[in-house]
């Protein structure tokens, strides 16, 4: 099954994204991420079997919890990988303690790690047509992150669907 690491918005902050920041998306073209998958990765693991599960949640319960507070202020297009991301200027510490633990406890338990450095965003279109330079949001996005979540993304003809495995409050 397919697992990743993420912060999880509750439905409500969804669908104020998709709706809230479409003037900002719509424009550049492409497929908007449906509200019910946005989310921020913090580790795409791929294919896993079913058995390492327990480890993953273990693993869950032990990071740190801290309160994640994240000020979005501009919406990025990336061209080289067709996507519209809502961004922060930057990374709050809590948020990198966090990446940094889950990072190391996932090398430590044998689980693959992306060696890329970690760029916190929530993709909100992809294969964009008409790439962009960053776009000032206003007002400021700020989101409290309610949950850390280990998701399962199923996919089916129509896209992907995600399912939470396990969720942990901040």
């Amino acid at each position: 099954m397919r697992l990743f690491f993420a912060l999880w918005p509750d439905p409500g902050t969804r669908k104020a994204w998709h709706d809230g920041l479409a003037p900002y998306v719509m424009p550049l073209g492409g497929r908007r991420v449906p509200a019910d998958n946005l989310h921020l990765t913090l580790a795409f693991l791929g294919e896993l079997p079913g058995s390492r599960i327990n480890a993953l949640l273990a693993l869950g319960d032990d990071l740190p919890h801290d309160p994640v507070i994240l000020r979005f202020d501009r919406v990025e297009s990336w061209k080289k990988q067709g996507l519209a991301c809502l961004r922060p200027t930057d990374t709050p510490a809590a948020l990198v303690r966090l990446v940094e633990r889950l990072h190391a406890g996932l090398v430590l338990a044998g689980f693959p790690v992306e060696a890329r450095h970690f760029k916190p965003h929530v993709t909100l279109s992809r294969q964009i047509v008409i790439p962009s330079e960053s776009l000032p949001v206003w007002p400021v996005v700020e989101w409290r992150v309610p949950a850390l979540a280990l998701v399962r993304s199923e996919l089916t003809p129509d896209g992907s669907v995600y399912h939470v495995v396990g969720e942990w409050p901040l």
